[in-house]
């Protein structure tokens, strides 16, 4: 009985930083994925500011119709990627808590918010790449395209404030 407690006791041991390394492991997987979407939606964001370059190369309103279009696709995609970003840091943000990482549960969290931020700015230029696209003429045009234009600059920043966020969840993390 004396050796069944004991191997007991050496179970619970050994055990014990594997299941706390495994939490550990899920938070860092939550942070990967993030950072991972994020980096897929800056890559459609920039692809937009590029179409809206090619816009303001056009002289004929069918034309910048054409590539407002296009960007309202890839402004589509940012988006969305954007929320799968926010979607796993919240998941970080819950895996640092159970585990009592503090910090990486703060970072985590401001990663979430400005990822919904983006998103919420990449929106917005979506709405405003809609509206270039059922502009009557250039002018009309290209005021909703300076305004798209803002909105996806704004969202940039939020998604490199969200990415600078993951990066030192990822410094908090390994200090707990």
């Amino acid at each position: 009985m004396r050796y069944l407690l004991i191997l007991i006791a050496f179970s619970i041991v050994m055990i014990k930083p594997n299941v706390t390394f495994g939490q550990k492991g899920d938070v860092f997987d939550e942070l990967q994925d993030s950072f991972d979407y994020g980096k897929k939606a800056t890559e459609y964001a920039d692809s937009t500011l590029d179409y809206i370059k090619k816009c303001y190369q056009q002289t004929a309103l069918g034309d910048i119709q054409y590539y407002a279009r296009k960007a309202k696709n890839e402004i589509d995609y940012s988006k969305s990627q954007s929320g799968y970003a926010e979607s796993d840091a919240s998941d970080a943000e819950d895996e640092a808590d159970d585990i009592g990482c503090d910090g990486a549960e703060n970072e985590s969290d401001d990663a979430e918010g400005n990822f919904y931020t983006a998103k919420s700015r990449f929106d917005d230029a979506y709405t405003y790449l809609r509206r270039v696209e059922n502009a009557d003429d250039r002018d009309d045009a290209e005021y909703n395209l300076r305004k798209a234009k803002r909105y996806v600059e704004e969202g940039l920043t939020y998604l490199n404030y969200a990415m600078a966020d993951l990066n030192d969840a990822v410094k908090e993390l390994n200090g707990c």
